[in-house]
């Protein structure tokens, strides 16, 4: 099989989904790759720096897709990416289908094969390729969060973690995973006072030790709605693998929320956790509703493509390799494979869109 690493087309996405010293692994090993021309150029990579690995530069997509079996991309396909691909293609990206009905079904028409980086598990059951940027998206949060709250940014003009005579700002995390977990870190060392919620007694228990000023508590409606109308940032990271994102932020407790206070959504990709939210984009990346900003960019860490790409290229290759020389059906990706020549046969993806 040969790879082909296309430029990202998604608004402020500069991410590429394997750096040069990644595919000068896998070139060493005799496989070939492509890359459409440009393709590393948000992330700090020229062409060259790709030569210099062994890889061929395309300068034109539909020939990349044409001498390419395997796709590795960072975001899903999207529409003006489609007519490119071919029913001998498996893509490999993160794909977040289950809000996406029409796109499975566009996937489905074409006859390919889809591997979800987002279903990706290992032995102990982690998400190795979800991780480093629910990690980078956890942080992001915080920090592109705490911008917003500046006064002429339409915030309350706050600094979150005040100083020696100030109040602190608040900052309500929901869900303690890996986002979460990073988002607590980041808020946590600005000084700001935290009130993370789980279901978890553990992993709460873990971070209210890890971190001054923070607070775990048990996830219930009410203390949500409680800990929320007086917050000054929330982030919220409640993400289940595979399925729709639960709603755990109702409008009536934004309607409750003083003006200038800000949500941001990190599960926007997986439809968002924010009663009826909209995707925003890094062009403009929040929205006002009720006097409260919003923000949901479903490609968050693309706001710092080096770092993501450098992260995510570690994670990916390995299973690249494997790909390449096992084959989708002879590998542990299997279990990560979520449309197949067309059909789609991941049980929780079928669940979720009613199949």
């Amino acid at each position: 099989m040969n790879t082909g690493i296309p430029l990202e087309v998604m608004y402020g996405e500069g991410r590429v989904a394997l750096v040069p010293a990644a595919c000068s692994t896998l070139t060493a090993a005799g496989h070939t790759v492509y890359l459409e021309t440009g393709a590393g150029l948000g992330s700090g990579y020229s062409d060259q720096d790709y030569l210099d690995a062994g890889v061929e530069i395309v300068n034109d997509k539909e020939a990349l897709f044409e001498a390419a079996d395997l796709i590795v991309k960072v975001k899903q396909p999207l529409e003006e990416g489609l007519r490119y691909l071919q029913k001998k293609h498996c893509v490999f990206s993160f794909l977040h289908l289950a809000p996406q009905p029409v796109l499975t079904r566009q996937l489905c028409d074409i006859g390919l094969t889809a591997i979800a980086f987002e279903a990706v598990s290992d032995e102990s059951g982690a998400r190795p390729l979800l991780a480093p940027m629910s990690k980078i998206a956890g942080r992001l949060a915080v920090i592109g969060g705490a911008g917003y709250l500046f006064q002429h940014k339409g915030g309350k003009g706050i600094l979150l973690g005040g100083i020696d005579t100030t109040d602190r700002g608040k900052v309500v995390i929901l869900g303690a995973g890996i986002a979460g977990e990073h988002a607590v870190a980041a808020a946590a060392s600005l000084g700001a006072n935290v009130t993370v919620f789980d279901l978890d007694a553990d992993r709460l228990q873990r971070l209210v030790l890890s971190h001054k000023n923070c607070t775990g508590l048990l996830s219930t409606t009410q203390a949500v709605t409680d800990e929320i109308s007086d917050a000054d940032l929330v982030v919220s990271a409640v993400m289940v693998a595979g399925r729709r994102a639960p709603t755990v932020i109702r409008q009536s407790m934004i309607d409750a929320m003083a003006p200038g206070g800000v949500i941001v959504d990190i599960a926007i990709d997986q439809g968002g956790s924010v009663e009826n939210i909209k995707p925003t984009s890094y062009e403009q990346p929040v929205y006002r509703y009720k006097d409260v900003l919003l923000q949901a960019v479903p490609n968050m860490p693309g706001a710092v493509p080096r770092t993501a790409s450098q992260a995510l290229s570690s994670a990916v290759l390995p299973y690249v390799r494997e790909i390449l020389e096992n084959g989708v059906e002879n590998s542990r990706l299997q279990a990560a494979t979520v449309v197949q020549n067309g059909d789609v046969v991941d049980p929780v993806l079928r669940d979720e869109l009613g199949l």
